[in-house]
């Protein structure tokens, strides 16, 4: 009788194991896969973080209402997500906002993290696409930069900034920088 008692036990340990070995291998399979689809995602860098966020509120020499109301980076991008939703938005010296803001993004990031052959950075890509709540609607873009080849990096690296914008639908302009290291 003792002899039956230990061998249903024994059975009963034997499929408890078997069943925690298959949830465990099961477990190991989905982490397998969900590390790999974030492996082709860019490591986030500090550096180019700080950057855009200081960059952010770079004064431009833009004026839209009066001349003393210089607008900032992030609100020139907020004005040329309205310009290319057909508010024609200009300076108050006729130049057009989206122009401005590309003239001034390329002039502070030539300057800040210099591109070429004999630099550090071999290229960098930056881009501001508005993301509405409604995942149905595709992103769109507001700008988009390039500079160099991202072919022969040692490595990349990036960060994002994401900028509210309530009087526009309330979504975001996510803003994001990558640069190209050898």
């Amino acid at each position: 009788m003792l002899d039956r008692k230990l061998r249903k036990g024994q059975h009963e340990i034997v499929g408890f194991v078997l069943i925690v070995l298959l949830v465990s291998v099961i477990g190991v399979v989905f982490l397998s896969i969900a590390l790999n689809k974030g492996s082709a995602i860019e490591p986030r860098s500090a550096e180019i973080s700080n950057f855009l966020s200081s960059m952010m509120y770079t004064t431009t020499d833009c004026a839209i209402n009066y001349v003393p109301q210089y607008r900032d980076m992030q609100d020139l991008i907020k004005e040329c997500y309205k310009d290319s939703l057909g508010n024609k938005r200009s300076c108050l010296d006729g130049r057009n906002v989206c122009k401005v803001l590309e003239e001034n993004l390329i002039n502070l990031i030539d300057k800040s993290m210099p591109v070429g052959e004999e630099a550090v950075q071999k290229a960098y890509n930056f881009a501001a696409f508005y993301s509405s709540r409604q995942e149905t609607i595709p992103d769109e873009s507001i700008i988009n930069l390039n500079k160099g080849s991202f072919k022969n990096c040692s490595s990349v690296a990036g960060s994002g900034h994401s900028l509210p914008v309530s009087s526009l639908g309330g979504g975001t302009i996510d803003v994001k920088l990558s640069i190209c290291k050898n």
